[in-house]
Order: C-alpha cells, then structure tokens, then sequence
C-alpha cells in the first residue's frame, strides 16, 4: 500500500462493499505500525465486521486514497460486559503516514454523529491500555472507562473497555 500523503482535509464519506478490502489493508497496517510486528489473524478478524456495519465512515484524499476509517457494529456484537444498548466502535485507523493529522479525530466525530443520528445514544469501545496515542484521542473526546481492563482475545494483552453517550457534550458524559 503506498503511503498517501494528508496535506489538506480529507473529505470524509459512507463507507462501501468496494472499500471493504482497502480499510481490512489499512487496519492490519495500523496495528503492525502500532506493535512494530504483524499479528497473524488480524485481518481474518477486522473482515466480517464489515458485514455488521452500523456505521461506517471513510477519510480519503483527493485522489480517492483511503486515509483512514471508522467501523461500528451494532449493539450487543461486542463482548457480554458492554452495556446491551450500546453499538460498538469496533474499529478506527489511520494510514500510518497521517497519524497526527487529526484524522483519527475527524473519523471519531463523525462516526459518533452518524451513530447519534440513527438513534443510537450509547457506544462503546475497547482499546489496547498501552495504546496510548489511542487512549489520549478517546479520552479527549469524552469517552470514559467502563469495567476493569480485560485480556485481549488475540493479542493476550490487557483491554479496556470505554464508553460515550453519544449527542452528550464531552464535559458531561458520564460513565
């Protein structure tokens, strides 16, 4: 995958069946940025989640290059301890060339209004405790901890669930 450059906003969209493979790429690229080693079944994973979307936003550049993207699921395809009502943001990635663009940010917003718009007022997510580029976004924007941290089904390492109320100012949600 050759690496875009984000020199201006991306134009943000609806994600679609075509970008299906291009966002799978993207996220086993983001997670081998993030550990510096590819995990093998990262991609198997990221995959039949696409088939679940309850939300699906995509940040491309003027050429049509696929920056990032943000994929939920619908309410209760998460794990049996996040609270019923609440979609899932199951996955979120920058293409490694634009991390600190603000990217992540405008994926974030976006797909928690296109959540908040279809009626969904609660979402969660779970994140990597030594994520800590991640955790600061999440944080920022008003997502709080939720439970105590849990292993990570095929990393092994520990997890931590949050969660927003979504349409909530981020000064006032609650956890």
């Amino acid at each position: 995958m050759s690496p875009p450059l984000a020199r201006r906003a991306p134009r943000l969209r609806d994600g679609m069946p075509a970008d299906r493979e291009a966002c799978v790429a993207l996220w086993t690229a983001s997670c081998a940025d993030r550990d510096g080693v590819a995990h093998p079944g990262v991609a198997e994973r990221a995959r039949p989640k696409f088939d679940h979307s309850a939300g699906w936003v995509v940040a491309e550049d003027a050429r049509g290059h696929v920056l990032g993207f943000a994929l939920a699921t619908a309410a209760g395809t998460g794990v049996p301890t996040d609270p019923p009502d609440a979609a899932l943001l199951g996955l979120l990635a920058v293409h490694p060339s634009t991390k600190g663009r603000g990217v992540g940010r405008l994926l974030l917003t976006s797909i928690e209004g296109r959540l908040a718009a279809g009626g969904c007022e609660t979402a969660v997510l779970h994140v990597l405790t030594d994520n800590a580029v991640a955790v600061r976004l999440y944080e920022a924007a008003g997502w709080r901890p939720l439970g105590a941290p849990f292993e990570h089904s095929l990393l092994g390492r520990p997890t931590q669930t949050y969660v927003r109320r979504l349409g909530a100012p981020e000064s006032s949600t609650s956890s």
